[in-house]
């Protein structure tokens, strides 16, 4: 009888209401809690459902979006976890509406009403979503974006970990249907950097071989393998730094992949600076490296092509159509770095090189 009050008193107050979690407060994680299974530590696909004013916040996308109070709630065996959240849209090209009529999102929960569920360790966090309502085409996208940072994974810890999710969305005004599609939860920034050891940074202008060479290196030859150049150092374009310390050399990680030639996006249009046609025309975006220094990290290429093959063949979520796609992109790659003159032509006279002024 006191096992069965306890129960009630807890899923009581998990089912509190939304009025319970201001979402303008932010929580401390200061509290030990109970060991629990972090978000990241699978990969099983997740099912949730997420009540919210749906309209709304789908339209709420100006410069200065604001939190919305919405229900998230998923099924743990025979019983429901149920907690109050806040969300808002976020991005930049994709939050246009003329672009992703669904925008990407970011969540925030609450700390007493998280600690004993998937989400106990977390803050906020961001979400892929599906962009597209209607269109087939977008769910297989953001599966590909999806696969890409878990490729990354394959490749170094210093990297995002994600997690898939099938998010079923209700509209708690009723002035839209529900509909349910994948998306993924992205780790936090500041939470990659601790788990590698490292702190987050968040100073611009640092060029490219101003970081680790070796590390800078494999990313770039990793978006060269995706085919995406969307991204810059400098700028922090689609790029976060993380460091041992405030003044040591920086490591960058790559995020949001969806110009990449294997998400196949028809919005993604190459930068007209660099001049090449279409998306899926591979180019390096690394500076200049000895023949010597490429080889060191195309051997950790071969050697991880079977595992990074494996993980699109057994994706149970990407279509055969995309998986013989993305196959077919990736043998071309490895076909490019086990000639030495295909490397000296791609990597090597096509690399950049630093400008000096005089």
């Amino acid at each position: 009888m006191i096992i069965k009050t306890i129960i009630f008193s807890f899923t009581f107050i998990l089912l509190s209401a939304f009025s319970a979690f201001p979402c303008e407060k932010v929580y401390s994680e200061n509290d030990t809690i109970f060991r629990i299974p972090n978000l990241f530590e699978s990969d099983t696909l997740i099912e949730l459902s997420i009540t919210t004013d749906l309209k709304t916040l789908i339209k709420d996308t100006g410069n200065k979006s604001k939190y919305h109070k919405a229900r998230l709630s998923y099924h743990l065996g025979d019983s429901i976890v149920s907690m109050s959240v806040c969300m808002k849209t976020r991005g930049n090209f994709r939050k246009d509406r003329s672009i992703c009529p669904f925008p990407p999102m970011k969540i925030k929960f609450n700390k007493s009403q998280a600690s004993y569920s998937l989400f106990h360790d977390q803050k906020k966090l961001k979400i892929v979503t599906h962009c597209q309502n209607r269109n087939r085409r977008y769910e297989q996208m953001l599966i590909q974006e999806y696969l890409i940072y878990k490729a990354y994974n394959l490749f170094t810890p210093e990297s995002f970990n994600v997690r898939l999710a099938k998010i079923t969305y209700k509209d708690s005004k009723n002035q839209m249907a529900s509909l349910s599609k994948y998306a993924f939860f992205i780790e936090d920034f500041e939470k990659m950097a601790e788990r590698n050891g490292k702190i987050a940074r968040y100073d611009k202008k640092i060029h490219q071989n101003h970081t680790l060479i070796g590390k800078v290196t494999k990313l770039a030859i990793f978006q060269y393998m995706v085919g995406n150049t969307d991204w810059g150092v400098p700028t922090l374009h689609n790029i976060k730094l993380i460091a041992k310390t405030p003044n040591s050399r920086p490591v960058p990680v790559p995020y949001d992949f969806d110009w990449a030639s294997l998400v196949n996006a028809p919005y993604a249009i190459p930068n007209k600076k660099l001049n090449i046609k279409s998306i899926h025309d591979r180019l390096y975006r690394g500076y200049k490296r000895t023949a010597k220094d490429f080889e060191y990290i195309f051997r950790e290429f071969r050697m991880k092509k079977e595992s990074l093959y494996n993980l699109y063949i057994e994706c149970e979520y990407l279509s055969d159509k995309e998986k013989e796609r993305v196959l077919n992109y990736f043998d071309k790659f490895y076909e490019i770095i086990d000639n030495p003159k295909k490397i000296k032509a791609e990597f090597i006279d096509q690399s950049r090189t630093i400008k000096y002024k005089k």
